[in-house]
């Protein structure tokens, strides 16, 4: 079930927010210390070359040239910036990292927003390198400098409830972290503001991705909780905003077939009940007692209907979702075909019968 690049790698929405977070500092004013100054001609011609220069290979390869011809440049905090941001563009982690690492030790004194912007590039950069740990450890920095950051918040309550740790206890607390990353994600993206280069019904749509991935993170961790029917709820709002992604509706499903899975021990359990209540009855001698245990059976009854009626309901909502978990294939398809095929058989006398067809029917509800 675990999906710990998800948000790293889920395109448009993640390329939406860092382009709304902090951005490269590159000019002279903006830093807090005293303007830069090049020491010569041939220097302040080079650094010129390189901030103009739009192709990320080449800025790139500007900013090496640059830092190796004038090493002791007051540019270099801003060439640093300018290579980080063009190894971002180009997907090169791993140089992330290491430029990112230099950045750290020699600019101890960089101003927040030069800060935020670096551990920003290396928090996604570890998340692609499918370090946890170090994710983890770059998105609470991102949030001691700043505890509205949204990248880390949305980060860190996306990948918390996926590795959790085996104690009860540092379990339970990383799920309640996760939680409130989760809630204060959410508020940060419902006061996002529409950028003027964006239409409409493209910043509603890549708005609903990110209350996707916050619902979906909520669901997640009540899912861990063995909450289902909250879990359920989150993800519903998940699959509604954004009708593409399978491991929601896999796990969607999942809640819904223990959801299903409690009705059925409950209803199990009251017609035991129930039985117990009658022969109570048929034993009892006086009047009043015989009232007493019939109000007993008949409240018993109106709990099994009721159990009885959503059984079938949570069991064919657990069909629907992970039918369209298959549909949509990625990591979780197997898992769901597995769990979607033994619920069928449950329900349709033990075959398969007609399940290619369900499949296709719950794909082609996605594009209603």
């Amino acid at each position: 079930m675990s999906s710990f690049k998800k948000w790293a790698a889920s395109g448009s929405a993640a390329c939406l927010l860092l382009s709304l977070s902090v951005g490269p500092v590159f000019s002279q004013a903006a830093a807090e210390e005293k303007q830069p100054q090049a020491k010569t001609k041939a220097e302040y011609d080079a650094y010129m070359a390189l901030y103009n220069e739009q192709a990320p290979a080449k800025k790139v390869e500007l900013a090496s040239k640059f830092l190796a011809d004038h090493p002791d440049t007051e540019f270099k905090m801003f060439a640093y910036q300018m290579q980080i941001d063009s190894y971002s563009r180009l997907g090169t982690v791993d140089k992330i990292v290491e430029t990112g690492d230099k950045f750290e030790k020699e600019f101890p004194q960089a101003n927040a927003n030069t800060k935020k912007f670096v551990m920003q590039r290396m928090m996604t950069a570890y998340q692609q390198k499918n370090d946890f740990a170090k994710t983890v450890e770059y998105g609470d920095k991102l949030l001691a400098i700043d505890p509205k950051d949204l990248p880390s918040l949305l980060t860190l309550s996306s990948i918390l409830p996926e590795r959790l740790p085996n104690e009860e206890d540092k379990k339970a607390a990383q799920l309640d972290k996760a939680l409130t990353y989760a809630n204060r994600a959410k508020t940060e993206i419902e006061g996002l503001q529409k950028p003027a280069n964006i239409t409409d019904e493209h910043w509603t749509a890549e708005k609903n991705k990110l209350l996707a991935t916050v619902n979906s993170s909520i669901g997640l961790v009540h899912l861990n909780k063995k909450e289902y029917d909250k879990a359920s709820q989150q993800y519903e709002i998940s699959t509604n905003l954004t009708k593409t992604n399978p491991i929601d509706f896999y796990r969607l499903g999942i809640a819904y077939t223990f959801l299903a899975r409690n009705m059925a021990k409950e209803l199990n359990e009251l017609v035991a009940a129930m039985n117990q209540a009658q022969t109570e009855l048929q034993n009892a001698q006086d009047g009043a007692a015989k009232d007493q245990k019939e109000k007993k059976l008949l409240e018993l009854k109106a709990k099994s209907q009721d159990s009885e009626k959503r059984f079938p309901e949570m069991r064919d909502k657990a069909i629907d979702s992970l039918a369209k978990s298959v549909f949509l294939k990625g990591v979780t398809e197997a898992q769901a075909r597995t769990e979607l095929e033994r619920l069928y058989k449950s329900k349709n006398n033990n075959t398969l019968d007609g399940i290619d067809t369900l499949i296709a029917q719950a794909g082609a509800s996605l594009k209603q």
